[in-house]
């Protein structure tokens, strides 16, 4: 089963959030057969699912939560839901568009991390407390995932876990 983190998102605030825990995952998922891509666009994650049979898109949101909060939507929600933009191509688009397409994996999980600001350089201090909460809740999305045809032992996800608490991007954490 070809499983696949995508972080969403850019590099100004809260939004790099996706983006960096895909990045401190992608060496350790990948000594596992597992794999971890960025996508700075939406209409990139279509290319991003195709062949996935299992995907974990891990994001910045803006659901009301309390910044910092690491939660998991519905993809169904997500994928059902109207168009929330006046341009371009959304998050939630991108998923609609992949499922007419046929380019949905069989399996989906989302872990959103609530974002606090959207511009500037730096996440905000509640964002930078989530990560690695919300990189605990990928790997265990991806344990289940992967658990059908390959499983992941226990040693190899404490490996994994343990791997992901590296400081590998200093300035997020």
């Amino acid at each position: 089963m070809r499983v696949r983190v995508i972080g969403l998102g850019t590099r100004f605030g809260d939004d790099a959030a996706g983006l960096l825990v895909a990045e401190g995952l992608a060496e350790s998922l990948a000594e596992s057969g597992l794999e971890a891509v960025s996508c700075g666009r939406p209409v990139d994650l279509l290319e991003a699912l195709d062949g996935a049979d299992a995907a974990v898109l891990v994001d910045a949101t803006r659901s009301g939560l309390a910044p910092g909060t690491v939660h998991e939507p519905a993809p169904e929600a997500l994928c059902e839901a109207r168009p929330v933009s006046s341009h371009g191509l959304g998050v939630a688009d991108a998923l609609a568009l992949a499922r007419a397409l046929g380019r949905l994996p069989e399996r989906l999980a989302i872990v959103g991390i609530e974002a606090e600001r959207t511009e500037g350089e730096e996440l905000s201090a509640a964002v930078r407390a989530s990560l690695l909460e919300a990189r605990e809740r990928v790997l265990a999305r991806c344990r289940a995932f992967a658990l059908p045809d390959r499983a992941l032992s226990s040693a190899t996800f404490a490996r994994l876990r343990l791997a992901a608490r590296r400081p590998t991007l200093e300035s997020a954490f």
